[in-house]
């Protein structure tokens, strides 16, 4: 008979190490693309960020408190959707396709978990707002600070502050839902605490430069905008107990910010394989995570 708190531990420290280090990008990338700050200091915000924001506000996440069998099938169909799409070079949401793996198992049990319709409708609506948001002011800011150079070290500065807010919420957000499948436990946030900080320096190097290079040409007043909306979604999501995919929205504020420029220097493929990526490990994870339990229990 298989130990399940055991086996619980085991995925949630495989999966704190795969989402910090694949989302390091999406938190430090504009940042460093913009080369407001070298990758050694990302890295170092970044994990101070990813472990405070765990410990401090971890707890929020309470509301996807859910254990035993249901934990586990949701957190192995994470694990293999990512296999999946790292193998077809497809990106996808560990985070989304985690939250979509629950809410399968649950309705394999017959109920739907508390959050579900609120967490869809928070998904639908605050990216959109993050885009627009982010459109609005940066066009501001532009205008602003056209033909002043005094600026620039100002949003060099506040980027560099939101690269550790931004991961502060992430670590809060992401990394809470984890510790809150392993029931909020003391032995959970150190096993999600080193393992996010084993995946920051083991793989965040190599994601670290893909959102900035992939989708657009940053800057400082760019990186700063996307940033400072992305915390905001996510620190707000964090108090409502909404898991919230932080490449997607870090992603819809780099098109408002594009929108700005018409579009003349943002790749829409890759935002396109973005977004597919999104919904496909949504409908994936809900999915296998019905049929797994259906199957197993």
């Amino acid at each position: 008979m298989i130990n399940l708190e055991l086996v619980n531990y085991v995925l949630a420290f495989i999966l704190s190490f795969l989402v910090s280090g694949n989302n390091l990008s999406a938190n430090a990338g504009a940042a460093v693309g913009s080369r407001t700050i070298d990758y050694k200091y990302a890295v170092i915000l970044a994990a101070l960020g990813y472990v405070l924001g765990l410990w401090l506000q971890g707890i929020y996440m309470r509301a996807n408190e859910v254990v035993g069998e249901v934990a586990m099938i949701a957190m192995a169909v994470s694990i293999v959707i990512f296999i999946i799409g790292e193998s077809m070079r497809v990106p996808i949401s560990l985070t989304g396709s985690l939250y979509a793996g629950l809410v399968g198992a649950s309705l394999a049990l017959g109920h739907v978990l508390a959050n579900a319709w609120f967490v869809l409708a928070y998904w639908l609506s605050l990216p959109v707002m993050v885009m627009i948001l982010s459109y609005l002011l940066y066009r501001l800011l532009n205008i602003l600070g056209r033909g002043s150079f005094r600026y620039v070290g100002i949003y060099r500065l506040l980027t560099i502050v939101t690269v550790f807010l931004l991961s502060f919420s992430f670590g809060a957000n992401n990394l809470g839902l984890l510790w809150a499948l392993l029931g909020f436990s003391t032995d959970g946030l150190f096993v999600i605490i080193l393992s996010s900080v084993l995946g920051i320096l083991l793989i965040g190097w190599r994601t670290l430069y893909r959102l900035s290079t992939g989708l657009f040409t940053l800057g400082p007043l760019t990186s700063f905008t996307i940033q400072l909306f992305s915390f905001m979604a996510m620190e707000v999501g964090t108090l409502f107990s909404v898991p919230m995919p932080i490449t997607v929205t870090t992603s819809f504020g780099i098109v408002g910010v594009g929108a700005a420029h018409r579009f003349r220097a943002i790749n829409m493929d890759y935002f396109r394989e973005l977004i597919i990526g999104f919904i496909a490990s949504i409908i994936v994870g809900l999915v296998f995570g019905f049929i797994l339990l259906r199957i197993l229990y």
